[in-house]
């Protein structure tokens, strides 16, 4: 059965963003930085075919609103639905991500061991590399051991203006 996905972009302090999501939650939340929309939505598509990609903002609504309230200072609005495909690790990679407060980081290797797999630190970075819905699942409070900040998909440089938005850093 084919699914039905909107997408629309957001503004950010930081870069746009494209927005996607279903009634079964948020799948995308991507910082598009120089990134082609077309490869992104194509992306995003192969990711979660059957379906239909629909252009428009109303039923991410909510999900806009989190946003805009996040970029304000209320970092809770981003407990919002997701709706997410991956491997089995991926998946609990990223629940555990969800679970970091935010103003706080964890080490890939934290990670990791919450996963009963201390042996796979790099393979939980790959796993934030490939997480789909920046923000909602929090990617950027993934540090290396040493408190070294890491990669991040969208640039290190937003990494940190994430992590001082939140907090972390000054």
């Amino acid at each position: 059965m084919e699914e039905t996905i909107s997408y629309t972009r957001v503004a950010s302090p930081w870069s746009t963003l494209l927005l996607a999501g279903s009634e079964k939650g948020i799948c995308c939340c991507e910082f598009l930085g120089g990134k082609e929309l077309g490869q992104v939505l194509a992306h995003l598509h192969n990711r979660h075919r059957p379906v239909q990609l629909r252009e428009g903002g109303r039923p991410l609504a909510a999900a806009i609103n989190a946003l805009e309230r996040y970029f304000s200072g209320d970092f809770s609005s981003l407990d919002h639905p997701v709706h997410l495909k991956g491997t089995p690790f991926q998946l609990g990679v990223w629940a555990r991500l969800r679970e970091i407060p935010t103003g706080q980081v964890a080490t890939y290797g934290e990670i990791a061991a919450r996963l009963g797999r201390p042996e796979t630190a790099r393979a939980v970075g790959q796993a934030c590399r490939s997480n789909p819905v920046a923000l909602f699942v929090p990617c950027h409070r993934i540090i290396a051991a040493g408190g070294k900040l890491g990669g991040f998909a969208s640039g290190t440089h937003v990494k940190k203006a994430l992590l001082r938005h939140e907090g972390w850093l000054r």
